[in-house]
């Protein structure tokens, strides 16, 4: 495959340089294809399209951004197994759970801000306390966004962010991350094929000089991203430095508690797959468990036994349940991790880094310590492997200390027979989402982090906020009706 083109002002267009990076097969360590990346200099190209495009989409009715969001929803629906398989094949997600997050996924989140597009109340009048006549409040679109996102799960985070912008009336420059050339390509061609105005949503790949470039531009009003908190914190003071705005959704390492009065059958059944999905390759993957006395060795056995459960192997294959981390790279940090938990003295109950694993591509076993100390960089760092430390506390109090005892704040869960319990244990866990008995992330309610995990909210209806800015209109009454 060769990619040499990016879709900007609904047309294909070259480069400013040729930069071809080579993209790699993670699930057999071979190149299947090149593509051209963008440079700085190629930013002002795209943001100038969504410039230009922004007035007259800004002043469409909600209706009109419904139609636009629906019809990108429809086009994708019907490349949605090529959408799969692309992605499949750029960073090595099973194909059973690529065929949701990249295609069914988006294509209902897409959907799901189309309808709230069509109720959208852009104006508000309020009568004034100080004159005759009335305040005008309205919601207007903050500008042109530049959306960044992630390999781990990219159509789905891109859609987060695509499908409130566009309903609250913004010009969108999408930035895939390198590894998705192919399937940010793909995208391209299925926003032709919707017949979204030219520069509504332009796509570009490109690396760390494009990002930044784009981070940088002074005519994006609006940076949404999603990445790590380090890639975060430099955004972060780029953008304030030029008094611009950003949504950062960020690391994590989550934690879920389980106490002595779980159901341990229940909670083996649906807690250790929130630990390893996508070969914990997810940001509010659940990687510290952590368990109280009466139940320790009970979960320690049941994660062990789950992860030695697993068909590590080819994404394609239909019985596969984890596939290849994204990149050789990749794999070494994650070794790397699991041989510094070994030099701790953690207690290693399943996989390792001789556990048993295809031997081409950048597979990693599942991999459980027992036994791991919370301070150690283990149980403090966010690996982005499958990586599962168990925990052991005193009692209740000391698992909540545990589990805030930690610079990130995305996820987290409690695994209890007590639902009351579970709800005072959840106002007190310093993370943006928590669960009690299971946990996942809905469309129809907000979701983000706090500490180190970032800044913003994403999903639910709120989500459209972060796209708009609120202004004001005084209107004073004359008393001659004009």
């Amino acid at each position: 495959m060769e990619r040499t083109q990016m879709y900007v002002g609904g047309t294909w267009r070259d480069t400013a340089a040729t930069r071809m990076r080579a993209l790699t097969d993670p699930a057999t360590g071979e190149t299947i294809g090149h593509a051209a990346m963008a440079g700085a200099e190629d930013a002002d190209t795209v943001v100038g399209a969504a410039r230009r495009a922004l007035g007259a989409w800004s002043r469409t009715s909600g209706a009109e951004r419904a139609e636009v969001l629906e019809a990108i929803a429809g086009a994708w629906e019907a490349r949605g197994d090529e959408m799969a398989g692309l992605v499949t094949r750029e960073m090595g997600m099973p194909l059973s759970q690529s065929a949701f997050h990249n295609a069914a996924g988006p294509v209902g989140l897409l959907r799901y801000y189309a309808g709230i597009a069509r109720g959208f109340e852009a104006v508000q009048s309020r009568a004034p306390f100080a004159f005759e006549g009335s305040a005008i409040v309205r919601r207007n679109p903050v500008g042109v966004v530049a959306a960044i996102v992630p390999w781990n799960f990219p159509m789905m985070l891109l859609a987060t962010k695509l499908g409130p912008a566009l309903a609250a009336g913004c010009t969108v420059v999408v930035k895939p991350a390198e590894e998705n050339a192919f399937s940010g390509s793909l995208l391209g061609s299925i926003l032709a094929e919707a017949g979204v105005p030219a520069g509504v949503v332009n796509v570009a790949v490109g690396g760390p000089d494009f990002a930044g470039a784009l981070v940088r531009h002074p005519h994006v009003d609006k940076v949404a991203f999603t990445g790590s908190t380090a890639v975060g914190r430099l955004i972060a003071s780029q953008v304030g430095e030029r008094l611009g705005a950003a949504s950062l959704e960020l690391g994590g390492k989550s934690a879920a508690i389980v106490l002595d009065d779980a159901d341990l059958a229940h909670t083996l059944a649906n807690l250790p797959p929130l630990s390893f999905m996508n070969s914990g390759q997810t940001c509010f993957a659940q990687t510290r468990v952590i368990a109280t006395p009466g139940v320790y060795e009970q979960v320690v056995e049941g994660f062990a036994r789950y992860a030695k459960e697993q068909v590590v192997g080819s994404p394609f294959h239909p019985d596969t349940t984890m596939g290849p981390l994204v990149s050789a790279r990749q794999r070494e940090r994650v070794t790397g991790f699991i041989e510094q938990g070994l030099s701790s003295g953690a207690r290693v109950v399943a996989g390792g880094v001789d556990g048993q694993v295809p031997g081409h591509g950048f597979y990693v076993a599942p991999t459980v310590f027992a036994d791991v100390d919370n301070s150690w960089p283990i149980a403090q760092e966010e690996i982005f492997g499958p990586v599962v430390c168990i925990i052991p506390a005193r009692d209740q109090e000391h698992a909540i200390h545990i589990a805030n005892d930690s610079v990130y704040g995305l996820g987290g869960s409690v695994w209890t027979g007590d639902a009351e319990r579970g709800m005072e244990i959840a106002g007190r866990i310093e993370a943006g989402s928590f669960g009690i008995n299971g946990y996942l992330p809905d469309l129809s309610a907000p979701w983000g982090g706090v500490k180190a995990s970032g800044t913003g909210r994403e999903n639910g209806p709120e989500a459209i906020e972060a796209f708009l800015r609120t202004d004001t209109i005084y209107r004073f009454d004359t008393g001659t009706g004009a």
